[in-house]
């Protein structure tokens, strides 16, 4: 039997931290990767706000220096910024030590190559994951460690892609989560003279449940601090800064399905023809804007790495996740929580419509669900319960990422493997309206019932958004 190590995912490496992560785990890491990529210049470091990060973070830089890199330290910082340094001339690649959105015993790593390229498991870290339990050492040899801030240098980035005058559109509500967004964020809001106000600002410790800025206990505590002022919008993001998801003037979620759409529309509108890249958990809306705006569509796998590898594949434009991550080509095709705000309000603009009136066609259109998080005894047993249920009737069955069902009536479902939790993600849409969803979502839950592995509720979170 292969072995294998538990914190190796599809498109990072995260788990508990010491358990699966801790300060030997890196340092083999460290050697692995060097090894691997055949790296010998600069490699650019960052961490999160967690308590294990920093002393992580230092056995990643001592190790690398001590086989011959030249690191370059860019410190407590959103995982964007890493994104940034490594499209700078002199970085060979950067590594970020984080877990997301996961609680704070979690640990883990998100690595890209020069220019932004990703490594997912396939390409790269099965690869390395083989050196580390092969005890692999890189030679040794003499590097350095140099404290670095590349803020500056990335807010002059944003100044050239983003006017002062195009995102004056009235108070902003920001949520960072106590996670790293506020380390840029603030530097953005004062630059750019936008009227904030901070809601779990600091980083760390975040919530105890972690910094998924969708979890509806974290949705109520934003709307409930945006009731206290008066908002044009509200914004929040994950631990490491690199999901971004918008509320609108009173408090309420606009569902990122529908956010993709609008950004669609701009980024086409701008470069006509442009490819867009999506993941395929729910794809009718995203389809047909990309369509009426002459663009080209690329679905994706779920998850990061794989949205990066499609955004430079193809060259795209922008790239939209369902998870909340927006990625942008003139950011190097990687994903960033600082476009995707400055993005928001420049559609905005001064006195323009609210939120809710841009997004009214597309959800008089297609009707969805919140995701829905299933934790199943048996995965391979319950997508083939389904199947089994579904597809001799279904119009389409589609196995791209996971399990995609459409069926008569004009009603489709997912059934997607998360690549970072031990869970699977049920979405749900329907262009035919909400009544045919709610009544032929609850069979679907019926089927896998017999495996669910938690006392959770599902139908809890199953409403139309």
């Amino acid at each position: 039997m292969t072995r294998t190590l538990s914190a190796f995912r599809l498109g990072d490496v995260r788990g508990i931290y010491p358990d699966d992560i801790d300060e030997n785990f890196i340092e083999k890491f460290a050697h692995a990767f060097v090894g691997q990529f055949n790296l010998t210049g600069k490699i650019a470091t960052g961490r999160d706000m967690r308590a294990s990060s920093e002393s992580l973070q230092e056995a990643l830089n001592l190790t690398l220096s001590s086989i011959g890199i030249d690191v370059i330290d860019i410190g407590l910082c959103p995982t964007e910024l890493g994104y940034f340094a490594s499209a700078m001339p002199e970085i060979d690649a950067a590594i970020v030590v984080t877990a997301s959105h996961n609680p704070m015993d979690y640990a883990g790593l998100k690595c890209v190559l020069d220019k932004g390229r990703a490594i997912t498991y396939d390409r790269g870290l099965s690869d390395i994951e083989a050196l580390m339990l092969a005890s692999y050492r890189h030679p040794q040899a003499k590097g350095s460690i140099n404290r670095v801030d590349y803020q500056e240098r990335y807010l002059e980035l944003l100044r050239s892609c983003f006017s002062p005058e195009t995102l004056d559109c009235g108070g902003i509500a920001l949520n960072g989560l106590n996670g790293t967004a506020a380390t840029m964020a603030e530097i953005v809001a004062s630059s750019f003279e936008l009227p904030v106000s901070w809601f779990r600002k600091n980083p760390g410790p975040m919530p105890e449940q972690g910094a998924d800025p969708t979890n509806p206990k974290l949705v109520a505590e934003m709307k409930s601090f945006m009731a206290q002022g008066r908002f044009v919008l509200g914004v929040a993001w994950d631990g490491d800064c690199d999901r971004c998801v918008i509320f609108d003037d009173q408090g309420e979620l606009i569902p990122t399905y529908y956010l993709i759409g609008l950004l669609i529309e701009k980024h086409l509108k701008d470069s006509p023809g442009g490819s867009i890249v999506f993941d395929t958990k729910l794809s009718w809306n995203t389809t047909e804007m990309i369509a009426r705006y002459d663009g080209v569509p690329v679905p994706s796998k779920t998850g990061h790495a794989f949205m990066k590898q499609k955004m430079h594949e193809h060259n795209a434009i922008y790239g939209g996740e369902l998870s909340s991550h927006h990625y942008f080509g003139n950011f190097f095709g990687c994903d960033s929580g600082m476009f995707a705000w400055l993005t928001v309000l420049n559609l905005l603009g001064n006195e323009g419509p609210d939120l809710q009136e841009l997004i009214a066609e597309q959800r008089a259109n297609i009707c969805i669900t919140p995701e829905i998080n299933l934790a199943l005894s048996d995965v391979d047993a319950a997508f083939a319960a389904v199947l089994n249920q579904y597809q001799d009737r279904a119009v389409r069955v589609d196995h791209f990422d996971g399990l995609s069902v459409e069926m008569p009536g004009n009603w489709r479902f997912s059934l997607t493997r998360s690549k970072t939790e031990a869970v699977v993600r049920l979405n749900f849409e329907a262009r035919s309206g909400s009544e045919i969803l709610l009544e032929e979502g609850k069979k679907v839950f019926k089927t896998l019932e017999a495996y669910q592995s938690d006392e959770s509720d599902w139908l809890e979170r199953f409403d139309i958004q």
